[in-house]
């Protein structure tokens, strides 16, 4: 299969199609099953040997983690589970990726390897951070410090966030790709991406078994995205080609991620046996991180990217309700309390941990299926679809009264304060 190799033909019929829906498969394409099983094969074996592994390392870390005493105590206050969990379950979904991932590019003829070693070499430090933070409960800053040099190793693999937007109908802003302010512009939102996804991610990991689900999820969703882009570059009728060099390693990448994902979630899921803690959520926000980066690998088209932000949106949604809520109630914005989606559902609804999880499940299917609209949308329409209903969302929200706070959630997020400094 070929990454790099991509037919080279007609930029313009990139640019013409991109301000329009197409679907997913070329018109007139014949034995779309077969096209689909060509693409889909080398990712499949990479699935498969990603969930094999999930499953026999996540007990193996688990008992390393009873053995170290390496657990995930609860404090009446955030964390609200009965008993200590054990950590490193992040270590089995890392493993598990890493040698999938390294396995396809060993195999592959023209894997590309610049590429691949950041994205290996990057998440090799994403995970390193969340375990650290896991086993000594490192500052803030110094998270964002481990999560800035991950970004900042996907730039030095040439993975770059390049999408600038063609300002056609606002020309003061229609500005050259090598111009000052565009670098400036794409190498802020590159960095914005890595530790904005990191950290979504990380804060979505607060119920069992959810982050490990909307992490098939949405790499199930970018998959999709990406085998699209795939399809069309390899049978599209000359003129109409949608070419990206990172299409088919965005493929693997997503049937990696998933397959860890989905070899760790019944170990996970409620009532879970098991924690994937810092170095999970880390590790896995900076991958769906890098991929949503590769679909912003074009200039002028941003199209993809905004499909790929929508795709993520659970995560993206709940950290948002979470800092709206802070600020509504003047509450410290970084400060950790129980004002994200998941614990309004528990606390306010009275669902059980389980429910909870499946419909936030549910609703972030619903959100990958809304970003795979830019598939049939222009992307302005597109935008305009995916604005409304983040605002349809955000007022269910707050219609339903999760924006407010109580007086025992304030008392109980200054208790979780007050005993994190004191153990510093």
């Amino acid at each position: 299969m070929s990454h790099q190799g991509i037919p080279r033909r007609s930029r313009g019929g990139l640019a013409a199609r991109g301000r329009k829906g197409y679907g997913v498969f070329p018109p007139g394409l014949t034995s779309w099953l077969d096209k689909l099983a060509e693409a889909w094969t080398p990712g499949i074996w990479v699935f498969v040997v990603s969930l094999l592994l999930s499953l026999l390392a996540t007990p193996l870390f688990r008992g390393l983690a009873l053995r170290r005493g390496i657990w995930d105590k609860p404090d009446q206050a955030v964390k609200i589970h009965k008993e200590p969990i054990p950590y490193l379950g992040g270590a089995a979904i890392w493993l598990a990726w890493t040698v999938a991932v390294l396995m396809y590019a060993v195999v592959a003829r023209d894997a590309p390897w610049r590429a691949v070693g950041a994205l290996l070499v990057g998440g090799a430090v994403a995970f390193g951070t969340g375990l650290v933070d896991d086993l000594r409960d490192i500052r803030p800053w110094q998270k964002l410090l481990g999560q800035g040099l991950a970004g900042l190793i996907l730039l030095a693999g040439g993975i770059g966030w390049r999408a600038y937007p063609n300002f056609y109908w606002l020309p003061v802003l229609q500005l050259a790709e090598d111009s000052m302010f565009v670098v400036v512009v794409c190498v802020a939102t590159h960095f914005l991406v890595v530790i904005g996804a990191t950290n979504a991610t990380n804060l979505l990991d607060g119920l069992d078994g959810l982050c490990s689900g909307v992490t098939a999820i949405t790499s199930t969703g970018f998959l999709l995205l990406a085998t699209a882009l795939t399809i069309w570059a390899r049978y599209a009728p000359t003129g109409k080609v949608v070419e990206y060099e990172y299409s088919e390693l965005i493929m693997v990448v997503s049937f990696a991620l998933a397959g860890a994902a989905v070899g760790f979630l019944p170990y996970n899921f409620n009532p879970a046996r098991i924690f994937m803690g810092d170095a999970g959520s880390v590790f896995i926000g900076y991958v769906l991180a890098a991929m949503m980066i590769m679909f912003a690998s074009k200039f002028g088209m941003v199209k993809w990217f905004i499909g790929a932000l929508f795709i993520f949106g659970l995560p993206i949604f709940d950290t948002g309700v979470a800092m709206v809520r802070r600020i509504a109630n003047h509450r410290p914005i970084m400060m950790p309390d129980r004002s994200h989606l998941y614990n309004q559902l528990v606390d306010r609804l009275h669902l059980s941990v389980r429910s909870t999880v499946i419909v936030l499940y549910a609703l972030s299917a619903f959100l990958a299926g809304a970003g795979l609209l830019v598939l049939y949308l222009p992307g302005r329409s597109a935008t305009v679809v995916y604005v409304v209903a983040g605002s349809a969302l955000l007022a269910i929200v707050w219609r339903v009264g999760f924006l407010n706070m109580s007086g025992e959630e304030k008392a109980a997020a200054d208790r979780y304060l007050a005993g994190k400094r004191g153990r510093m």
